[in-house]
């Protein structure tokens, strides 16, 4: 079958395509790929459609579909494999901290080039770190601006191949905050040639084919992205193959369109018309497909839990910016409602593993979740048990009404709880248990819930943690009074809760070298914090539960090969790893 004749596309955009065909991100015409040389990937954006078609700036706001249409065409400068805990050097070949933690020099890989030739060095780099401080100094219309202009003092290109970080205070994980791309923390290095002259660098498409934009270093060019369909066909002048430091990947184009769905994601990976598709989450969907179609599997095979485990388990958050969840009693009375056990059985089958704390359950962090599971015990986080929800409730002076809701000062208290689609199985279920204890409680899934939530105007939300993934300070981190922002302010840090002492024991752990044996107590007691003040109802472990189709492809990354996480749309752009390692079936 031939991509270029479309037969496998009509299929998917509901023949749409011939009347996409005229615009204008059509025009170029495309060469003739097979099939079997194509890697077609179905993403689950929020909405239909593409809502950003020709936006390919990576650091615009609002730009959230661009995970899933060309964000693996760029290069970073690490990345980072969490199954094994290993550095894994790409456009640069290390750093170093100096004496103090105030300084860190990058040596970058010599013989690297853009995708039309001119070569990349340390100005680059030097340019997309200082645009970004200087727009979170002033306009602070480009994502994760203010983050670095918080922390870097300045860069400077030393050589061409060596840039020095200047910071604004001792910081020995600024590489991994900064430097390094992982699940969703990452940074694209963008050329300085086409963007130093750009003034207004938030509204930069950085897209015209004809020019070849969007640049990368990458052995990718986009030469077709409309709202149902983005093709990145393959460059064979790619720099780490004509160097011998990496091969070029197998697959002559990639083709990613918005898979619906989970049921629509399903059904186009069991007819083989799709190679992976994003995360399909509902344990017992997962395994039927691969129980109907031997050529698909998971990263943990055809078993439970169907996937592998992310940086993300899941909460039911507050927004403490609303006066109505300021007392923490009120907080505690919803953790003792949220039945954790019932969830798993309902919508994983069992196949989930529950969780008292922000921390993903990786190896490195065990030490300080089983230090914090006697605090979860005193303090009943994690907990179901609804009579000590309803005494909470009493104390606190609710009564329920005829209806049998709460009731306080002649309001039932009502709760819209926010979510996004990975979480639309399990946002119900949560509703329910709040319903049937009493609170007027809804959930919301819509392609604008994301904005909401990360513009603080939610009353609850059911989101992820995007925090730590070997040392626990990125996560506590994200609850220091910096994050309380006002609402309309961005942050996917749901709480916007302020502790002082919480924040002056988070400030102790930041001036400690990751793996100081101090770190486990100044823990600790942070934790003791959280849980007294229930800041949020944390629920699960989040699996990514991935199918992977072998009809066309193999050496997808599983347990026994772990050598990335096979998630396609982190903002990080790691599958771009993965696309190396893909072998063909034939």
């Amino acid at each position: 079958m031939k991509l270029a004749n479309l037969t496998l596309l009509g299929g998917l955009t509901g023949g749409l395509v011939c009347s996409l065909l005229a615009g204008t991100a059509m025009a170029q015409s495309l060469a003739n790929v097979a099939r079997e040389k194509t890697l077609v990937v179905a993403h689950q954006t929020e909405a239909p459609n593409y809502r950003n078609v020709g936006i390919a700036n990576p650091y615009t706001i609002n730009n959230e579909d661009i995970r899933g249409s060309i964000l693996n065409m760029f290069e970073p400068l690490f990345y980072y494999n969490s199954n094994k805990d290993e550095l894994i050097p790409w456009l640069a070949e290390g750093f170093e901290y100096n004496d103090d933690f105030t300084e860190v020099t990058v040596k970058l890989r010599e013989g690297v080039t853009w995708s039309d030739g001119e070569a990349f060095d340390a100005a680059d780099v030097a340019f997309t770190y200082e645009m970004l401080r200087e727009n979170g100094a002033g306009k602070k219309d480009l994502i994760q601006a203010t983050k670095v202009t918080d922390s870097v003092a300045s860069v400077e290109a030393v050589d061409e191949n060596t840039v020095k970080f200047t910071l604004t205070r001792p910081d020995p994980r600024f590489a991994f905050k900064f430097l390094i791309n992982y699940f969703d923390i990452g940074f694209q290095i963008v050329p300085e040639h086409v963007w130093k002259d750009i003034e207004d660098k938030a509204a930069f498409t950085n897209f015209d084919l004809e020019k070849g934009w969007p640049l990368t270093t990458g052995p990718w060019k986009l030469v077709r992205f409309t709202d149902t369909q983005v093709f990145i066909d393959r460059r064979d002048d790619y720099w780490a193959a004509q160097s011998g430091f990496a091969d070029l990947p197998a697959m002559e184009r990639i083709v990613t369109v918005p898979g619906g769905t989970r049921d629509r994601m399903a059904q186009l990976i069991s007819a083989n018309q799709v190679d992976i598709t994003a995360d399909i989450g509902v344990a017992s969907v997962i395994k039927q497909i691969v129980s109907q179609s031997p050529q698909i599997s998971t990263f943990s095979g055809d078993k439970p839990p169907y996937g592998s485990k992310d940086w993300w388990p899941t909460s039911l958050y507050f927004n403490n910016l609303k006066e109505k969840w300021a007392d923490p009693k009120l907080r505690h009375a919803i953790n003792y409602y949220v039945n954790r056990d019932q969830i798993s059985d309902i919508v994983y089958g069992g196949a989930s593993e529950s969780a008292n704390t922000p921390f993903p359950g990786f190896g490195s962090l065990k030490p300080y979740i089983d230090a914090a599971q006697p605090l979860a015990e005193k303090y009943g986080i994690g907990v179901f048990d609804q009579a000590k929800g309803d005494a909470l409730m009493q104390e606190i002076g609710y009564a329920k009404n005829a209806d049998g809701m709460w009731e306080k000062d002649g309001e039932v208290l009502t709760v819209q709880i926010e979510t996004i689609s990975v979480l639309d199985a399990v946002a119900p279920v949560v509703s329910q248990q709040l319903r049937q204890a009493g609170i007027d409680a809804s959930f919301r899934s819509t392609p604008e819930s994301r904005g909401i939530m990360r513009d603080g105007k939610f009353d609850m939300a059911m989101f992820g943690h995007r925090g730590s993934i070997s040392d626990p300070y990125a996560t506590l981190e994200m609850y220091t009074c910096k994050n309380q922002l006002s609402e309309g302010q961005p942050t996917l840090f749901m709480d916007r809760w302020c502790d002082a002492e919480f924040d002056g024991l988070v400030e102790q752990i930041g001036a400690l070298q990751p793996g100081d044996a101090k770190i486990l107590d100044l823990t600790t007691q942070a934790m003791e914090i959280w849980m007294r003040e229930a800041v949020e109802v944390p629920i699960q472990e989040w699996y990514h539960r991935i199918p992977m189709n072998t009809t066309y492809w193999t050496n997808w990354p599983t347990e026994e090969n772990p050598y990335l996480q096979p998630a396609f749309w982190y903002t990080s752009g790691q599958f771009g790893y993965v696309m190396h390692q893909l072998e063909p079936a034939n």
